[in-house]
């Protein structure tokens, strides 16, 4: 493994993309990164000026997208006090990226809390969980006015990160009392518990990554380990079980099937390793 560590806030977000590693934490308005290669030297921020309390980061058609729910738990950090709408930032991948190129968008949906995102097993769109019972479904690049709003089951208040398996397929980390993995479909604009195995308990799930190979990734926040699964939930396993040298608390993953690379979020650093087959090696 090869570790990059933050100072202040935790991690909240990790994305691969270009042989470069981003980061960010809770309550900043910069985004880190780093080499994924060679000497692994950090390269210099991203400035993200109006940019409050991002949560997480996705490569989309070249581009970064965080959702920012701009409400900071103290507004002292950088001296930033927002009452703004929440959105998702749209910013550029190349160096250096201007705040003239940054987008602020989906506000028109005002305040809609805003979490994860993932994108549909087609390529073709973003998913973003939210803190609310409510999923969009959105393209970027078309009408905002044409994206989609799905209804998770009443048993479901909110989610912590949702995946796309295939069409209409889904797996959920749940953040209600009951912790769990869960599978579900979609029919129309409602998502429905889907048939058995439905669920897994998992002592505190957060984030979710599919493999190559049709496994799924799930990052443990309570346990400290990164398990991996067949996406049937079944034959789960630890892949990585953290724990030391202040790799703790694991809350987001991303994973890169064309170098097979595997980067986690931990509280305070990031660790990037190589998947080979059906084991971790460090890199």
């Amino acid at each position: 493994m090869h570790s990059f560590a933050v100072h202040g806030r935790g991690v909240f977000g990790v994305a691969l993309w270009d042989s470069r590693i981003y980061l960010i934490q809770c309550e900043c308005n910069w985004i880190k990164v780093f080499k994924a290669s060679g000497s692994y030297d950090p390269l210099p921020d991203i400035e993200v000026p109006e940019m409050t309390n991002p949560s997480d980061i996705l490569v989309f058609d070249g581009h970064l997208y965080i959702p920012d729910n701009m409400s900071p738990h103290s507004c002292h950090y950088f001296g930033i006090h927002s009452d703004s709408d929440h959105c998702v930032w749209k910013i550029p991948t190349s160096e250096p990226a201007s705040s003239a190129q940054q987008e602020k968008m989906l506000t028109s949906l005002n305040k809609w809390w805003p979490w994860t995102l993932s994108r549909t097993s087609d390529g073709r769109q973003i998913i973003i969980s939210t803190l609310t019972d409510k999923v969009f479904f959105w393209n970027p690049e078309q009408n905002l006015h044409e994206i989609e709003t799905v209804t998770l089951p009443h048993d479901i208040p909110t989610a912590q990160h949702i995946i796309e398996l295939s069409c209409q397929s889904y797996l959920i980390c749940t953040r209600s009392s009951q912790h769990k993995v869960r599978r579900l479909v979609r029919e129309g604009n409602t998502m429905c518990v889907a048939g058995i195995p439905s669920s897994l308990d998992v002592q505190h799930p957060r984030h979710l990554a599919r493999l190559r190979d049709g496994k799924v990734l799930v990052t443990d926040n309570i346990s400290n380990n990164v398990l991996v699964l067949a996406n049937d939930l079944s034959s789960p396993m630890a892949l990585l079980r953290c724990g030391i040298n202040g790799r703790k608390r694991p809350c987001r993953v991303a994973y890169d099937s064309s170098s097979s690379q595997l980067v986690v979020a931990f509280h305070h650093s990031a660790g990037l390793y190589s998947l080979i087959v059906d084991h971790v090696e460090a890199v």
